[in-house]
């Protein structure tokens, strides 16, 4: 004999059992902001809502948040900053006897206007070409809805009778929203079954409505089997901007190796998952002034989210926008303060009126190291390194006549930058004053100063590979034969 089988406990799961509620209201939302619906988007959008519903939450309180959650997911990825100047409104219920006191003895503009405009997002003017209705009828029966709602509420003891129009509006369209339920299964809805409950359910007619013009399919609006609530974790750096900095912040985006979203005028969401080459970017930009370091702070950030194709995912977002305001100006939170401006090179200005008696000056040097033949081409090499911009700067003044050869290290390999063999070589680097400067990536760098080829430099270079400190090794092989300056970060 079968065993009798148990059915299976109901879920307690808002996500899970008004799933189709909430999709439905989401993509709602998404076509009165006039967002065309595709899969990606709907994904997206609905991802962003589950992360902040209750799992005990009514599911008409849950259906209104995610129309408010909606409307800040469409802002975050227009990158605009979410503004609600009266947010905490979200929290106020409603209930069916509002609908009811809405709904009773409405005439038919007032109908027209309460179930289209209120519910189904149409505007005035459409309707008075539609429905062919009078504009002044259709604008006094929405000033009266609204002395309806004000009176029910002033009634309950809200103090509504002095909200703006816009604000009365939002509680309106939350009206011609509201569905309590119970609402017929899914299959019946979608064979069009159940009539006069449809007739009188804003869910159930949306629900109908949107799979009839396929805008929808009837597998988005059934719940996985598991895995319905999100449960992904992510970390997030944000990265605010002073206004005098401002007009940085696209170049700022721009060289970031990572996703980055803006968000208003002076925030950047940035993905921070891989944090060091992120760090890498804020640092170059404090040394070029691009923004200077007293222009930007960040916050790091970690917790429930999910970095997608439009933007940060979650709760996340809202909590950058308070730690980020927390923060020193300079500062980033994982690093530290950011570096100094790089000090500019000294002014070239008046040199090129010295262009003459510069080349003078270059010849009688040749002519007197010529004539000098005890005299050595490579006195005088003068270097001062400085790390920066991942690498070194080295600051150095050496005759014209030398010869410099520039050697890098990086993870232990040894690589020719650059050698000159005359003053004209050296001229992309000179800063006007008679010295130059130059910036090598790495994690050390040679300066060599020599009078004739070093024919052996690639064995030299092979040999102090194979060193633990390569080129500390090559620097004191090459000290017999040549002036060296290095300095390794």
């Amino acid at each position: 004999m079968a065993l009798p089988v148990a059915p299976s406990p109901r879920p307690k799961d808002v996500v899970v059992i008004d799933w189709a509620g909430l999709t439905v209201r989401i993509v709602w939302t998404l076509l009165r902001l006039n967002i065309k619906v595709r899969p990606d988007v709907l994904r997206f959008a609905r991802i962003h809502v589950l992360y902040h519903l209750d799992p005990g939450m009514p599911a008409t309180t849950a259906e209104d948040l995610a129309e408010h959650l909606t409307e800040e997911f469409v802002a975050r990825a227009r990158g605009q900053a979410p503004s609600d100047p009266w947010a905490k409104d979200w929290d106020g219920p409603v209930s069916k006897r509002w609908q009811r006191s809405v709904l009773a003895g409405l005439d038919d503009n007032a109908r027209v206007v309460f179930l289209k405009h209120y519910g189904d997002n149409r505007s005035l003017s459409s309707l008075e070409r539609k429905q062919g209705a009078d504009r002044i009828a259709l604008e006094g029966a929405q000033a009266g809805l609204r002395e309806v709602v004000r009176g029910i509420a002033v009634a309950d003891g809200l103090p509504l009778e002095r909200w703006p129009a816009p604000r009365i509006d939002r509680v309106l369209r939350r009206l011609a929203s509201w569905a309590p339920g119970p609402c017929p299964p899914l299959q019946d809805v979608r064979e069009g079954m159940h009539r006069d409950h449809i007739a009188g359910c804003p869910r159930c007619d949306r629900l109908l409505r949107l799979l009839e013009d396929k805008i929808i399919t009837f597998e988005d609006l059934l719940p996985p089997s598991v895995g319905a609530r999100p449960t992904w974790t992510t970390s997030a750096l944000a990265v605010q901007v002073h206004p005098d900095g401002r007009r940085h912040r696209r170049a700022l985006m721009a060289e970031l190796p990572v996703q980055a979203f803006p968000v208003g005028e002076d925030l950047l969401l940035v993905n921070a998952e891989q944090l060091d080459p992120v760090i890498e970017v804020l640092v170059l930009a404090a040394e070029v002034g691009a923004p200077a370091a007293e222009h930007l702070r960040a916050a790091l950030l970690t917790g429930p989210g999910l970095w997608s194709g439009v933007g940060l995912l979650g709760p996340l977002p809202e909590e950058a926008v308070h730690r980020v305001g927390q923060r020193a100006w300079g500062t980033v939170e994982g690093y530290g303060e950011l570096p100094s401006e790089l000090p500019p090179p000294p002014s070239a200005r008046g040199a090129w009126g010295m262009v003459v008696l510069c080349v003078l000056a270059a010849l009688i040097s040749l002519q007197l190291a010529a004539l000098s033949p005890g005299a050595s081409g490579t006195d005088g090499l003068v270097a001062d390194f400085t790390p920066g911009r991942g690498g070194l700067w080295v600051a150095f003044d050496a005759p014209e006549t030398t010869w410099i050869t520039v050697i890098r290290e990086e993870a232990g390999e040894l690589r020719v930058l650059r050698v000159s063999h005359s003053a004209a070589d050296k001229a992309e680097w000179a800063v006007g004053d008679g010295s130059y400067r130059l910036h090598a990536p790495g994690d050390g760098l040679l300066l060599v100063a020599h009078e004739a080829p070093l024919d052996d430099l690639s064995q030299r270079m092979t040999e102090a590979s194979e060193q633990p400190e390569p080129l500390v090794s090559l620097a004191r092989s090459l000290e017999r034969d040549a002036q060296v300056r290095w300095r390794t970060r």
